[in-house]
């Protein structure tokens, strides 16, 4: 082993002196041994794609590197008004990038003319973005050099890609439109960084013209072997260097991540993608290496030459057979502890139809796994992977080795060396009783006692076996749109009811909404006011039952109710269409008694005694020509007395002929009586 990354493997295991070295798994598979796939669901979090998605005003911030396709804002470098005009500078990330996909101002997409000015009318051409790649010749942003001394022909941010924002003043009646209250906040969805293919090198045993030594040479690809073999090597990334990895067997994997899969929904996709962004200053090296290996299932080793070796997610056949004869001792645990079982997990991905957003996937279930209904799906953040089949296909691989699978530490006899460089070996072990396929997550040489240490776990050939048709479930968002502003479905079918409450010692009413949605895995918000208009009042959402209340509700007033939904990251759907209801109280009331009219020349004399419910709160009294309440109109105003009082109404202004009459009674918080009625007066 070359002295110098014997150095650094040691380094990175934390292993001293000659004793203890680790020879193969130098950054674990998957997520490592047992305690690591055990970390993979309960361990601490990572930062989301969405923190990355602003713009960030540090004194001193730090470089990130971005990988595949993006979508970022950046450390704000520059920030000046002259005149009414604003100019800043955001910088994006560091190392040339590629081709912008889209603008965003305050997360709406944007597009631009050839001079570089906002087109949307809303903007009344206002807004102008100016950009550089990040390349070691760029020039400063000439635009932004001519409005601000400040920012001169030096400024150039070699190395750095970055944009400029120059915001003209815009009249009073417009500013509000154009600016909302608020300084614009740039984000842009672009390619990452250029990685080396050596397929595409006909110096390397490839086709192509790619050239290691000439990065201008080099494709944007977001396959993982290509990134994972870029950050293992690149100075920005873990810093290995390009000389230190086994470029053919990168050749190999990069064929094997190209191979298409079909989704659920009958689209195909590459087998193994990487979207990734990191801090250079915050971020382990380490830590992003293995979010990479654990984002395409892959395993790395060292080879004898010193080399840096992977293998991305699939099952090959073990060549290496352990059985009693090697080990000399083990110890072997069947399952995780009971504390640390899982019957489900739920995949964190990034989702391009959400802006780059992470995204929860679908349930990921095993029928190994005895699901438990009091117990919530785990978490699995994968954030470099960017697709709902790849993520599902992972959380299947995650779920397996957490089940009851064997997961053995054998200290073996120098026979143990056959398996450096591989990944899977067969157990053959008749005193325990085992006989079945394991991964290789590390070994480890003691020369002191010439053994090899193996941590293995128990695998199955059909972990990797996949049907999207029925394992997939149901993505997120689809089909997948990377270029279109984020559409979230609209809640439809949305249906009102009236539920009748108790309030207090009278009965009250409010309004129950349910509806459907497209897709599982949604939140829900609903709101309700009434027809004429006024505040919207939030409703209390079941999100499981799609179903959402109010509280008490004026009853006989006519509302309007709508609901919209929301993703994991708080994009929301549209709200849908407004749906009315009248709901009225049901409450036990009893109707006005002793209704009677006399009539006389142009008016009439009407009594009638109150109920003598607890709820009363008043009486009304109706009068029509015909006998007809639908057209009845009301008497005068509304009329109040006393529990089981007679009450006398003075009718005047009347036409000769029969007029009919009808009262009702209203209880306090909403609901009526029935009607008594109609008495008759004959008006001469």
């Amino acid at each position: 082993m070359p002295s110098a990354l014997g150095a650094l493997i040691i380094g990175l295991t934390g292993a001293s002196g000659p004793v203890a070295v680790l020879i193969g798994g130098v950054f674990g598979g998957l997520a490592g041994a047992l305690n690591a796939l055990i970390s993979t669901v309960f361990g601490a979090s990572t930062p989301k794609p969405s923190d990355g998605q602003q713009v960030i005003r540090q004194s001193i911030g730090s470089r990130k590197r971005h990988y595949g396709i993006v979508h970022t804002g950046g450390q704000q470098s520059f920030l000046e008004s002259s005149g009414g005009t604003l100019g800043m500078v955001v910088t994006l990330g560091t190392g040339e990038e590629g081709d912008i996909l889209e603008h965003r101002i305050n997360n709406n997409k944007v597009t631009l003319d050839g001079s570089g000015t906002v087109t949307q009318s809303s903007y009344h051409g206002a807004i102008h973005i100016y950009t550089r790649s990040g390349t070691a010749s760029q020039t400063a942003i000439s635009q932004l050099t001519a409005k601000f001394p400040q920012w001169t022909a030096n400024h150039r941010q070699r190395g750095c890609a970055h944009v400029a924002l120059i915001c003209d003043p815009v009249d009073q009646d417009k500013f509000s439109e154009v600016y909302n209250g608020q300084q614009p906040a740039y984000t842009q969805i672009r390619w990452g960084a250029r990685v080396y293919d050596p397929r595409l090198d006909s110096t390397a045993g490839g086709t192509g013209a790619v050239r290691l030594s000439d990065s201008s040479t080099w494709p944007r690809s977001d396959n993982a072997a290509l990134v994972i073999a870029d950050y293992f090597a690149h100075p920005d990334g873990y810093g290995a260097g390009y000389g230190n990895v086994n470029w053919a067997r990168v050749a190999i994997e990069a064929d094997i991540c190209d191979q298409t899969v079909t989704t659920v929904t009958a689209a195909t996709i590459k087998r193994w993608r990487i979207w990734a962004s990191y801090s250079l200053s915050t971020d382990e090296r380490r830590q992003v290496l293995a979010n990479m290996l654990k984002a395409s299932d892959a395993f790395c080793w060292q080879d004898a030459a010193g080399k840096f070796n992977f293998m991305v997610g699939r099952y090959v056949a073990p060549s290496v057979v352990i059985t009693d004869d090697h080990v000399v001792s083990m110890t072997a645990v069947l399952g995780p502890k009971a504390t640390e079982r899982v019957s489900a997990v739920k995949v964190l991905y990034t989702e391009a139809a959400i802006g780059y957003r992470e995204q929860e996937s679908a349930t990921v279930g095993s029928a190994e796994v005895v699901e438990d209904p009091n117990t919530d799906p785990q978490s699995v953040e994968l954030y470099f992977a960017p697709h709902h089949n790849q993520a599902v296909r992972v959380g299947k691989l995650v779920l397996a080795r957490l089940g009851n699978r064997w997961h053995i530490t054998a200290e073996l006899n120098l026979y143990g060396l056959n398996l450096l460089g591989e990944r899977f070996c067969r157990l053959e072990l008749a005193q325990l009783g085992v006989s079945a396929d394991f991964m290789i997550e590390n070994l480890k040489l003691d020369l002191g006692k010439m053994r090899v240490t193996a941590t293995l776990t128990e695998i199955k050939a059909a972990d990797w076996d996949f049907d999207a048709a029925t394992e997939e479930g149901t993505p997120p968002l689809m089909p997948e749109d990377t270029t279109a502003i984020v559409v979230i479905p609209v809640p439809y079918a949305v249906t009102l009811s009236s539920v009748q409450i108790a309030l207090g010692s009278g009965q009250g009413v409010a309004i129950e909404a349910s509806w459907s949605t497209v897709r599982a895995g949604l939140t829900y918000e609903a709101r309700y006011r009434p027809t004429t208009g006024g505040t919207w009042v939030s409703m209390t959402v079941d999100n499981a039952a799609r179903t959402a209340r109010s509280g008490p509700v004026n009853s006989g007033t006519q509302y309007e109710v709508q609901v919209r939904a929301l993703t994991i990251s708080y994009w929301a759907s549209a709200w849908s269409a407004s749906v009315d209801i009248t709901p009225t109280a049901t409450v036990s009331l009893s109707a006005p008694t002793e209704l009677a009219a006399t009539g006389g020349a142009g008016v009439a004399d009407i009594t009638f005694r109150m109920p003598t419910g607890a709820t009363l709160a008043f009486a009304r009294l109706y009068r029509n020509s015909t006998n007809d309440f639908s057209t009845a109109t009301q008497v005068g105003g509304d009329v109040v007395g006393g529990l089981g009082e007679v009450m006398s109404v003075h009718d005047s202004g009347l036409s000769a002929g029969t007029e009919y009459y009808w009262a009702r009674a209203f209880a306090t918080g909403g609901g009526s009586s029935a009607l008594a009625g109609p008495a008759t007066a004959t008006i001469s």
